[in-house]
């Protein structure tokens, strides 16, 4: 992990092998290497000169440096013959060495009153005289060292003895200047020695008066493997290596195989067709690494998108900048194409509007996917540890409106539609949704709870009905047809009876009713039949629930009305309720009324169809438009004497 994130070596070898037995072979010309800057034309050349078997000294100059300030024979000298720098460091380093040790005698001497020997003025005078005649050649050129050095050059070049290749890189980044003094000296050696420029040829021959076209013998192209096509293939092997690396050999495949997985085509057309580099590649998958390993983004972004995300910050860095200044990207299909858009804006809209699979998406939290910036959602990781801890399972089923919530649902969610959730992971959800349900009252259950349920349920359903099959004879079929109500009311009935033994939470009839009702939704399920024995079983728990002592002072024994009377007064129009004629609500105002206060408000707000189950107060304006509380009720209709009541319960809270 501490190793950065670069492409595989390139391997050009068979390429530069002909390339150096063109140079050993044929008669001095002059080539020109052409590609853009970053596409690994120095490192071709490098390969050149390995495989050439030491036939040519390779003289690399390059003038293109900042700092270079020396003449153009300097550093044709200098390259030719690299001691030769060194020399004259040295030289200088003495002069001015023997110009301190003397300027200090002298001064000494001063401040000593002492006279000097004739001899000691001797070497005084020849060493003022050396310096002083050093200094006036220097600046006034009575003598050209630059001639005397492209003269030796010229020779060096020509030897016909291990013979030389010049090599100039970087040749399109050059001033217009130095490449018209190159021109003058090169057309000298042209033909003459091997000569190769390196650069842009595009770059170059946009210039006026462009000799270089005139001198030059050959364009090379470099080797296909160098091309942005090559590059982008390798980017993505990289990238998927790396991660493969990462993989915990312990944990799930089902971990990672969403997360993990990414499409890399639109990224790699943009690298070929904006004909990236080597270097760029090197860059690009530098910058993956920071963010995906050492900004922890791995697994809790869209991979995908945060490589797209990378690239405009380094290649396109407007659309970035568009990007962090509130630009949202639109859902377009092909009967919307935005003709306004460039296609990089297109682009956008395509990659960083997606909504799919498990992971929280860039239009779901942006800030998570800008370069240096942290993403807050879990990992993948994180979300199973969690789905496999009950404690953490529990904390999660304790809340609403949670940010954790909803992250968990959606991942949940996904990977429902993907099927890969095992019975015994519903099993195990469940037995914790119903311990946290059982363990409170009159606390508004939040959404992850109904879903884990619901899908269990469903689930229970899915693999009963894989049961009928074609070798089964159409009697046994209907069996078990007929059976699936029982096989999934039982298995919720493991789940109360495990909750009561191992928490120590009484599982109340009313609360087993809540739970179908509410949670599970059992009845609005499609595949519930409300078959004979699920009549019997519901029927049953209503008349248990009637025989005990304090009924209607425990917490959810309203929902005994709420099954009679077939849930709310809307419900009527369903085809699965507990009686096949619903029965009118003035049969049950007895027991209504024996309700206790918490149970009255939340029958009534049940029954009237509220939003939400606990609200602490019934909204009169639902209570007084229901027809079916228009009868007379001590001297009043119903409908007043329920609104008096919620009132004064509401007035005493």
């Amino acid at each position: 992990m501490d190793q950065d994130w670069k492409i595989d070596k390139i391997d050009t070898t068979k390429v530069a092998e002909a390339f150096a037995k063109e140079l050993r072979e044929e008669q001095p010309k002059t080539f020109f290497l052409n590609g853009t800057w970053g596409s690994g034309k120095t490192e071709y050349l490098k390969e050149v000169e390995n495989v050439s078997n030491n036939n040519f000294k390779f003289v690399y100059l390059e003038l293109w440096k900042p700092k270079n300030k020396a003449s153009l024979a300097q550093n044709i000298f200098e390259a030719i013959h690299p001691r030769f720098y060194w020399l004259k460091i040295i030289l200088y380093i003495a002069l001015l060495f023997i110009t301190v040790v003397a300027s200090t005698y002298l001064s000494t001497i001063t401040i000593i009153q002492r006279q000097l020997s004739n001899h000691e003025k001797s070497w005084l005078v020849v060493v003022a005289c050396l310096i002083t005649t050093l200094i006036t050649y220097y600046q006034n050129k009575f003598f050209d060292m630059d001639r005397l050095l492209l003269w030796i050059d010229k020779r060096n070049l020509q030897r016909k003895k291990h013979p030389r290749i010049l090599i100039v890189d970087d040749f399109d980044r050059l001033h217009k200047d130095v490449q018209n003094e190159l021109y003058l000296f090169f057309n000298q050696l042209n033909g003459k020695t091997r000569i190769i420029f390196v650069g842009d040829f595009d770059k170059i021959s946009k210039n006026e008066d462009n000799y270089l076209s005139k001198i030059i013998d050959r364009q090379i192209g470099l080797p296909v493997q160098l091309q942005s096509v090559n590059i982008a293939n390798k980017i993505e092997n990289k990238i998927r290596q790396e991660l493969e690396k990462i993989n915990d050999p312990n944990a799930k495949y089902t971990t990672y195989q969403n997360t993990r997985d990414f499409s890399f085509s639109d990224i790699k057309k943009l690298f070929i067709s904006e004909k990236r580099t080597a270097r760029n590649a090197n860059q690009y998958l530098s910058y993956v690494q920071n963010q995906l390993i050492f900004r922890s983004k791995l697994d809790r972004v869209d991979l995908g998108q945060e490589l797209f995300i990378i690239y405009l910050y380094l290649f396109h860095k407007s659309n970035y900048n568009k990007l962090q200044n509130g630009y949202k990207p639109e859902v377009n299909d092909q009967d919307n194409i935005q003709v306004n858009k460039s296609d990089i804006e297109q682009l956008m809209d395509q990659v960083l509007s997606s909504r799919e699979l498990t992971i929280i998406k860039y239009l779901e939290k942006p800030d998570s996917y800008f370069v240096d910036d942290l993403a807050t959602s879990h990992s993948i990781a994180d979300l199973e540890n969690i789905l496999e801890n009950k404690e953490k399972l529990k904390t999660i089923f304790y809340k609403e409106n949670e940010e954790n919530v909803a992250e968990l649902k959606k991942y949940l969610y996904n990977k429902a539609g993907l099927n890969i959730i095992h019975e015994k992971e519903y099993l195990f959800m469940a037995e914790v949704a119903i311990e946290v349900v059982g363990s409170s009252e009159y606390e508004m259950p939040n959404s992850l709870i109904r879903f884990v349920l619901q899908k269990y349920a469903s689930q229970l359903y899915n693999k009963r009905k894989t049961k009928i099959n074609s070798k089964l004879s159409e009697q046994e079929k209907l069996k078990y047809k007929a059976s699936a109500d029982e096989y999934v009311i039982s298995k919720f009935e493991k789940i109360f009876n495990k909750v009561q033994k191992e928490a120590d939470h009484v599982v109340t009839n009313g609360k087993k009713l809540h739970i179908y009702r509410e949670l599970v939704d059992l009845f609005n399920l499609k595949q519930f039949s409300y078959d004979d024995y699920a009549q019997k079983y519901f029927k049953q728990i209503i008349i248990n629930s009637e025989k005990e002592k304090d009924f209607g002072r425990k917490p959810y024994d309203a929902e005994t009305l709420l099954y009679v009377l077939n849930f709310n007064y809307v419900h009527i129009n369903f085809s699965k309720f507990y009686t096949k004629v619903s029965p009118r609500i003035e049969s049950q105002v007895k027991i209504i009324e024996n309700l206790c206060d918490t149970e009255y408000i939340y029958f009534w707000n049940i029954y009237l169809m509220n939003p939400r189950e606990f609200l602490p107060v019934v909204s009169d304006s639902n209570l007084l438009g229901v027809d079916q509380l228009r009868f007379s009720y001590r001297g009043e209709t119903y409908a007043d004497h329920v609104l008096t009541r919620c009132r004064a319960i509401s007035a005493k809270s």
